[in-house]
């Protein structure tokens, strides 16, 4: 740090502690001079006067040891010490004694509590179903498919169907009517043509007209059951849910959970089931509904898998193997809804309904009708309960299908980040900006970020809607997408092109530490309703907090100043939102560019087909900033403080 900068900074604490120990001296005189007609003070006067001495005795030690200065100059340091905290703190949380056991909230529930008939009794149906499944077209079955029509109509199940006009797609959808309900109230099995990998579900569209005949023959129903037939879990199930609570005239009730079946296999065994059960926007459903379906695979001797763990690791219960689930899941659920890959449970999410799916993976082991015993016996036990999910966590991160840590646990990490934030804010201010400059320049840079703040929504709006637009041409994606990195690249780079500074020192620092605060604020507001965009913008923008150490040194011509230029144009590029969509795209896709293409895709698509907002979230509130911190390092002042006379 250069001298004459340092000095200008110890001169101000200096000021700063002096005008300090005057306004005190001043009130505690004020304090004293109106007191009327008293010639001995109040004991509440000699406690204001005791305090007031004690203040003074503290500001001129602050002042003469120049502390101000010492822990201005410490800021960066907390920064990053904070930023370590928050990483260590999500890393302390799989070790033995920081998580807990998952157990079963509502003792109404009862999983697993009753004997279940759907056993090989129904095989027989079970593969009658799939061999005239196996021969239909599902591309054509999807939109009309009189013989399972048929099937459902002989059960005694009302038939309907839900034609959405945007998508010109049909779902058909069947109501059975509980016996000892009062239609109120209702469950839904889904059983979508195809999966979320796109593969033909001939499994689940036998099993599902098997449980729904099963279903009908059984009088303990309290509830009605809706079986749904959509053409896939993404748009064509979230249209039906949307529709369901809006539109259409044959319904059944408040839809109190959801379960959702994948088993794309013609095979009667399967080797482990898989749960799903991220929601859009951060939702998740009650942990209840995920411990009863683990509870009942443990009765069946079923494996149980979530985040996609191998299947070496199901026996695991190690340190590792909790790290990699948390770290999955909070990946997952930060781009859930815009990484084109739903699974069906994120349709039903901001309706309060308790959504999950169960996924059948490889082959030799638990036969099919065991995996239908996993809905049966869910649905017998949410048909137990008298009233909605509720005793159980709504916030939480799964280790392994058994144990979990809840939002008390978990919310810390991203708590510091925030502050991390908003640290760095407070060094930026107390580098360049005095109380005056602050009241002379905060308009100017209120009008600057909300001026760039108005470009980033035009821009949003129009490639979300150039995005619907051009959903079927994977070249408008393309486009978009080089587009996103050309411009992060250049903006980057192109920094130190501006020859002339336009801004002033203050309003220079003053943008960029309004920029930073802009981001605590941001994560602040995540915090509880979506943990995992929160912690993901935090940690990808941390590197902005750097800049402002560094650009400093970026003047003249020298080696050092040139290596500082290059590690903002670094700090720049790897804190954009472009670079981290372009590498979670990668990441999450196994390295592969149609990975990428499909996160743009579904990132800018996600609120009109999901009504997911974190494109909204992404474009209105992380972009603005980081083009704030670019804006500042082309246009600020970052010249070293000349010399101040001491007063």
């Amino acid at each position: 740090m250069p001298h004459d900068e340092a000095q200008a900074r110890d001169t101000y604490a200096c000021r700063l502690a002096r005008s300090l120990h005057n306004q005190v001296s001043t009130l505690l005189g004020n304090r004293l001079a109106h007191l009327p007609g008293r010639t001995t003070p109040p004991k509440s006067v000699h406690t204001t006067q005791l305090k007031m001495a004690l203040a003074e005795t503290v500001f001129r030690k602050v002042y003469k040891l120049g502390l101000v200065p010492k822990i201005i100059a410490k800021l960066p340091v907390l920064s990053l010490m904070l930023a370590v905290i928050s990483v260590c703190w999500l890393l302390i949380l799989p070790m033995d004694g920081q998580f807990r056991h998952t157990y079963i909230s509502e003792n109404a529930l009862m999983p697993g509590q009753v004997n279940l008939y759907f056993r090989e009794t129904e095989w027989n149906h079970v593969r009658g179903f799939r061999d005239e499944a196996a021969k239909w077209d599902f591309e054509s079955a999807s939109r009309s498919n009189p013989q399972l029509e048929g099937w459902l109509s002989d059960f005694g199940l009302k038939v309907s169907h839900h034609h959405d006009p945007q998508t010109n797609l049909s779902t058909m959808y069947a109501l059975m009517h509980a016996p000892r309900g009062d239609n109120t109230e209702a469950m839904v099995l889904v059983a979508p043509y195809f999966t979320s990998d796109g593969q033909k579900n001939v499994g689940a569209m036998a099993l599902a007209p098997a449980l729904a005949r099963y279903f009908a023959r059984m009088s303990i129903w309290s509830k009605n059951i809706i079986v749904v037939f959509p053409q896939n879990g993404h748009t064509a199930l979230r249209r039906w849910v949307d529709a369901y609570h809006t539109t259409l005239d044959v319904t059944a009730g408040s839809l109190e959970a959801a379960i959702v079946m994948e088993y794309p296999s013609e095979i009667d065994n399967f080797s482990f089931m898989e749960i799903v059960y991220e929601g859009l926007n951060g939702q998740l459903p009650n942990l209840d509904l995920l411990n009863v379906a683990t509870t009942i695979a443990r009765h069946e001797n079923m494996q149980v898998s979530v985040q996609g763990t191998a299947p070496q690791n199901l026996h695991k219960n190690d340190y590792w193997t909790r790290l990699e689930v948390l770290a999955r899941g909070i990946l997952k659920l930060a781009v859930t809804g815009v990484n084109g890959k739903l699974h069906g449970c994120e349709a039903f999410s901001g309706w309060q309904i308790q959504a999950l799916t169960i996924k059948a993976v490889g082959t030799g082991g638990p036969d099919i009708t065991q995996f239908g015993r996993i809905v049966d016996s869910s649905f017998r036990s949410v048909n137990n309960l008298l009233e909605k999910f509720h005793q159980s966590f709504f916030f939480y991160l799964l280790l392994s299908p058994t144990h979990f840590v809840s939002i008390g646990t978990y919310l810390p990490s991203a708590a510091v980040i925030a502050l991390l934030f908003v640290v760095s804010s407070i060094y930026a201010i107390a580098r360049g900006v005095s109380a005056a400059d602050f009241v002379a320049s905060i308009g100017s840079v209120l009008a600057l970020f909300f001026g760039i703040e108005a470009i980033c929504l035009v821009g949003a709006i129009s490639l979300q809607h150039i995005a619907i637009s051009g959903t079927e041409s994977s070249g408008a994606f393309y486009v978009i997408t080089a587009a996103l990195m050309l411009f992060t690249v250049l903006s980057s780079v192109g920094i130190f092109a501006v020859k002339a500074p336009r801004f002033s020192r203050p309003t220079s620092f003053l943008l960029l530490a309004f920029a930073l605060y802009f981001i605590a604020m941001l994560i602040v507001t995540l915090l509880i309703v979506h943990f995992a965009l929160a912690f993901c913008i935090g940690i990808s923008a941390f590197p902005l907090t750097l800049v402002q150490d560094l650009i400093t040194k970026t003047h003249g011509n020298t080696l050092v100043s040139m290596k500082a230029r290059v590690k903002v144009v670094l700090c720049l590029i790897a804190s954009s939102p472009v670079t981290m969509i372009v590498l979670l795209g990668y990441i999450l896709d196994g390295g592969k560019t149609e990975g990428v293409l499909g996160l743009v895709q579904g990132l800018l698509s996600s609120w009109h087909e999901m009504q997911s907002w974190t494109w909204f979230v992404v474009a209105l509130g992380w972009l603005p900033a980081w083009i704030s911190v670019v804006v500042v390092c082309a246009f600020g002042d970052f010249t070293s403080l000349e010399k101040e006379k001491t007063e």
